[in-house]
């Protein structure tokens, strides 16, 4: 029997991986502008290869979270980051025309998606309860180092070397995570719910089982999770048209607000890790009190819609900060109760995508929004989303912790 690697090494292992991931999935849409400028290509069109990514990385989700329950996760993520980086290599000597460069990176979204899943699975299957709660936190940083990486590296890159040239440092990034991966994913063991260790890797993968008491509260997550991506990419993505737009602000400004988003995620996840496991026994009571300091800040926003720049910086910071810890509740620990079942790769799967299909909504319906009502009532529906988000998890409460083994009545 091989020898399990430590816990520690696993996590901070998947938070380079995931570090790779995000730098080889964010990097275009850091730089589109620059694209645009060198390209001649019109930065509408350019933004129909974004929609691309989104469109195979939502679906991937789904697929490769089945697929992650009957194969090798490991060779599944290894996939996903041989193909990001070869694309990623390859993707600049096509920029030359938008329906190359769609197809490109629709593989790339696909080849992302064949990471997260496998990695819940993982964790789920080699560590205790404590020691994944933890981990998650760390390899959820991982993409907020990757965001911050990308937006302070790639002006520097671009002014030396141009812009090709971010592609090629983060195809460098990936080609080290594909080596590492191949050192170090020999030594994991996946431990499935009542399977001797030493029967793991040659006993055929059991069936799909959904359990019917989960059914009615996971219907309701799922659509938590839908109004959570459209906050979490809608505040985001917009923040710097916003700032722009209602308060004159440059780019190198709004820049630095991206990355502060990023820093304030990475807070979040420890932060709402803390309640978590302080007060919380169930995901959805948790996502129930972060959904509230969405709603504060919303409010808060809307209601004190002209007192600055700073004051809307700080609302919309608290907000993207609390819709993560969201996110980490409900994608990253919710998949982890149906280890027993066999399926936790096909639930991690369905869950992300969740988050991709609400981000595809609202992203677009950001712009629409704020060019037919103005930005104040975006705020508003910012609010409204985050109602709807808090009610699905109220409703999903009992049904849930029932699901997972605590009395209503505690």
């Amino acid at each position: 029997m091989k020898k399990n690697i430590s816990a520690k090494t696993l996590t901070w292992l998947f938070v380079f991986v995931y570090f790779a991931s995000y730098v080889t999935r964010i990097n275009f849409s850091a730089i589109i502008q620059e694209v645009a400028t060198d390209t001649g290509l019109a930065k509408s069109a350019l933004s129909g290869v974004l929609v691309c990514l989104s469109i195979t990385y939502g679906v991937g989700q789904i697929v490769n979270g089945w697929l992650g329950d009957k194969i090798k996760p490991q060779r599944l993520i290894f996939y996903g980051l041989l193909i990001a980086t070869v694309v990623n290599l390859a993707f600049p000597f096509f920029a030359f025309s938008v329906p190359l460069m769609c197809v490109f990176w629709a593989v790339n979204g696909f080849a992302q998606a064949m990471m997260w899943p496998p990695m819940v699975k993982i964790l789920v299957g080699t560590m205790s309860e404590e020691e994944y709660g933890a981990s998650v936190i760390k390899i959820s940083c991982g993409s907020s180092v990757g965001t911050i990486f990308i937006y302070l590296v790639s002006p520097l890159v671009i002014k030396l070397w141009g812009w090709k040239a971010v592609f090629a440092v983060t195809s460098l990034i990936g080609v080290l995570s594909c080596v590492l991966w191949c050192i170090m994913q020999r030594k994991m063991v996946i431990v499935e719910e009542n399977k001797p260790q030493e029967v793991q890797e040659t006993s055929a993968p059991a069936p799909f089982k959904f359990p019917k008491q989960a059914v009615w509260p996971m219907l309701f997550i799922m659509l938590a999770i839908t109004f959570q991506g459209m906050l979490r990419d809608g505040v985001t993505s917009w923040m710097p048209t916003y700032l722009a737009e209602v308060f004159q602000m440059d780019n190198a400004t709004s820049i630095l607000c991206t990355v502060s988003l990023a820093i304030f995620s990475m807070i979040s996840y420890y932060a709402s890790g803390w309640i978590y496991k302080t007060f919380f026994r169930s995901e959805t009571g948790c996502a129930i009190s972060l959904y509230l300091v969405v709603l504060f800040f919303t409010a808060l926003q809307y209601l004190c819609f002209d007192f600055g720049a700073v004051f809307a910086i700080l609302c919309m910071t608290m907000t993207t900060a609390a819709i993560h810890g969201v996110n980490l509740m409900l994608i990253s620990h919710v998949p982890k109760r149906f280890k027993k079942y066999g399926n936790i790769s096909t639930i991690s799967g369905v869950l992300n995508a969740c988050t991709y299909l609400g981000s595809a909504i609202f992203t677009y319906g950001v712009a629409v929004l704020a060019e037919s009502l103005g930005w104040r009532a975006t705020v508003g529906v910012w609010f409204i989303i985050g109602i709807f988000g808090c009610l699905c998890c109220l409703i999903a409460l009992k049904p849930w912790r029932k699901f997972i083994g605590i009395k209503t009545d505690e």
